[in-house]
């Protein structure tokens, strides 16, 4: 202890700066000159720094062993530092042995997690001495690790605890301590430290192993399934620690899990299995023990899960109709497609539902090997968060990535191969996501990956050919300048202009060639000619058609336009003095109702600009992007008798509050709005009645989807 005060002194007098920041350099070089494996990486979350801080201590040492007339530490290609003997004998720091050639050597993160787990042991007391012997390290090292693991206890609200009565244990919610285990678990698998070396440490019995080890062979013959090796693996430790948990009578909160949710599966009964060898298990431990089991991915099963949470298999069929409209691909499999997907989803429904597994190593390399397929995956995945009541997380996308890519290879689709697009637009967001429906609609064959404001554009990763924009922009790849709602002609021209310059593999002359060829086999052709033009003219008009049908990414699947225009929202009045009061008048309902606050008003009034607020010159539709200004998706109408001439010189006789909560639930509606707006005798019908009921009616005609 003196000789390392000594030398702390030592570092300290010889430089300029404080006490403190010396002590840590000390700490960094002692911990390289006593284990030589450690890597940067090691360092970092030994002393919970970022590489650049590292990298900035390691300069400090350096410069600090330059003026004492000592090699500087050096760094090798594999990651190591090299700490030449000079500098040991110099600082006279104590080198634990090096392990034996067989003997296991643990990272700082390997450590970390074994010292977790060895928190479950339940039947020692625990102390440094504990985990200094086990872990071949000095108490010192073993301080630094218990500092480090402290934050990979905070998602969990837990608390690492020390008394002389207990030593280290935890401290937090049973549930949660659970969670932890289980991810601890799963971690532990990939970072190769669940394996015949640690049975000491864990105070693990092989024989007990094994009893588990036949009882999971026994649920599997239930189930008629078959876990997947490394689940097998898994869920054998898991149930192990459970059962140690339960034994020392640390029991979940019976409403920490739904027993309506689990009940009645199969897993539940299958738990009797695995219960019968221990007496008084609680209900709610083995509604945790079928939770493990049916969070555990299968390689196979004989049962048929079509009776299985219905609502799922519709919400995959959803989001495989989202991605085939998105990206112009039909899946000529899809009910192999379909079945592969449930069959990563039910244990998935279960990991997500509960929060028990945070895994992320497949997320991280398909981020960057797949991202644009990834990316899409995730775009369809919105009709998976209302079964789930949260968003699917990146790891789950990243499964469902794989098994999509794999059907895709299958049948020669490249993704890669088509032509990527985005749109730019700095409007808002209702308007931004109407142009990209809009375009989607005009051109299905490319993939439109996003609707970005300007600055999501100026830090956008993904890979792109086209860009759509009702503005010029800086971009080095191909830039079309479009208005934000086209006609009819409009698409047509702006689609032929598009597929002139990129010369797409979308080929109307071989489309119509072969029409030309089916006709002649059962008809007479009068003019080949005429009748060759003639269909070209055809399929141009009708992929530069939209509907609804074929535009919309609807992504919540219940509203229409007159679910959110009901007629309660909407108002008939003779005039208003300006668009402030036309603002404030057409809010009324939403504001009386708390769907909006006062705030969001004062936003519309704020941002309102005609340039590109009225749909087809004749709709007003001020919004804003507060959403957190905003408790319910909602529209409400005003219709004046005499007409609101706006700053642009366009007379508006309607106005459409839209208050959204996201980018996507308001969207169908909103194209609905769009499609009433573009027929002048409807909205001629709605000015000139006195009737809000015959309002509604208009309404009620656009909201239905042949």
């Amino acid at each position: 202890m003196y000789n390392s005060l000594m030398l702390c002194a030592k570092l300290e007098s010889t430089t300029r700066e404080g006490f403190n920041i010396q002590t840590e350099n000390f700490s960094v070089i002692t911990e390289l000159i006593k284990n030589p494996r450690l890597k940067g990486k090691d360092l970092e979350l030994m002393f919970n720094i970022s590489r650049r801080q590292l990298g900035y201590r390691i300069q400090k040492i350096n410069t600090w062993l330059t003026e004492q007339n000592l090699p500087t530490i050096e760094r090798t290609s594999q990651g190591f530092f090299i700490v030449d003997d000079a500098i040991k004998h110099f600082l006279n720091v104590y080198i634990e042995p090096l392990p034996q050639e067989n003997e296991q050597v643990y990272t700082a993160c390997q450590r970390a997690h074994l010292i977790l787990l060895m928190l479950f042991k339940e039947d020692e007391v625990l102390s440094l001495n504990h985990f200094s012997i086990d872990l071949k390290i000095s108490k010192n090292t073993v301080l630094n690790d218990l500092k480090q693991l402290k934050s990979l206890l905070e998602p969990y609200n837990i608390i690492l605890k020390y008394s002389r009565q207990k030593g280290y244990h935890l401290k937090g919610n049973e549930f949660e301590i659970r969670k932890l285990l289980t991810n601890l678990i799963d971690k532990a698998y990939t970072l190769n430290i669940l394996n015949h070396d640690v049975f000491g440490i864990l105070g693990l019995r092989k024989e007990k192993l094994q009893i588990i080890d036949t009882q999971i062979n026994k649920i599997e013959q239930y189930l008629q399934n078959n876990f997947i090796d490394e689940s097998t693996q898994t869920l054998r430790y898991k149930l192990y620690f459970i059962i140690r948990r339960i034994q020392h009578n640390k029991i979940v909160s019976p409403f920490s899990i739904g027993y309506d949710d689990l009940s009645d599966t199969e897993e539940y009964r299958a738990t009797e299995i695995l219960t019968t060898n221990y007496s008084d298990i609680p209900r709610q431990e083995k509604l945790f023990i079928t939770l493990q089991l049916l969070s555990t991915s299968v390689q196979w099963s004989e049962l048929d899960d079509s009776t299985f949470l219905p609502e799922l298999k519709v919400a995959l069929q959803t989001m495989l109709d989202q991605f085939e409209k998105i990206t112009f691909i039909t899946f000529k499999d899809r009910e192999t497609l379909l079945n592969q997907l449930m069959f990563h989803m039910k244990p998935a429904f279960y990991r997500i539902r509960y929060q028990l597994s945070d895994v992320e190593s497949l997320q991280n390399t398909l981020k960057d090997d797949y991202k644009e397929l990834f990316h899409l995956v995730k775009l369809s995945s919105k009709p998976m968060e209302k079964i789930l009541r949260q968003p699917l997380p990146d790891n789950e996308i990243a499964y469902l990535t794989i098994i999509i890519g794999g059907i895709l290879r299958r049948q020669d689709e490249d993704i890669d191969k088509k032509v990527k697009a985005v749109v730019v637009c700095t409007q808002g967001t209702s308007i931004s996501q109407l142009m990209l429906q809009e375009l989607r609609s005009v051109f299905p064959e490319f993939i439109f990956l996003d609707a970005l404001s300007l600055r999501e554009f100026n830090h956008y990763t993904l890979d792109f050919d086209v860009v759509f924009s009702p503005m010029h922009i800086m971009t080095n790849k191909r830039l079309y300048i479009t208005k934000t709602i086209l006609t009819a002609k409009e698409k047509h021209q702006l689609r032929q202009h598009v597929f002139g310059q990129l010369n797409n593999t979308f080929d109307t002359d071989i489309h119509a060639q072969k029409m030309l060829a089916m006709i002649r086999e059962h008809a007479d052709i009068h003019n080949e000619d005429s009748l060759l033009n003639e269909i070209k003219q055809q399929f141009d008009e009708i992929h530069a058609y939209t509907s609804i049908e074929s535009s919309s990414i609807s992504l919540d699947y219940h509203l229409n336009l007159q679910d959110l225009l009901p007629i309660n929202h909407i108002q008939l009045i003779s005039h208003v003095k300006n668009i402030d009061e036309a603002i404030r008048v057409a809010a009324k309902p939403l504001y009386n109702q708390h769907y909006i606050d006062a705030n969001y008003i004062d936003s519309m009034i704020q941002y309102f600009d005609a340039t590109y607020m009225v749909i087809n010159q004749n709709i007003a539709i001020p919004h804003a992007e507060n959403e957190q200004n905003v408790n319910r998706t909602s529209m409400s109408m005003l219709v004046l008798d005499e007409p609101l001439t706006l700053k642009t010189g366009l007379d508006v006789n309607v106005f459409v509050i839209i208050a959204a909560t996201d980018k996507f639930k308001h969207l169908r509606p909103l194209l609905q709005l769009r499609d009433l707006a573009q027929d002048a005798e409807m909205v001629q019908n709605m000015i000139q009645t006195d009737s809000k009921s015959q309002v509604l009616e208009v309404i009620k005609h656009f909201s239905i989807i042949e």
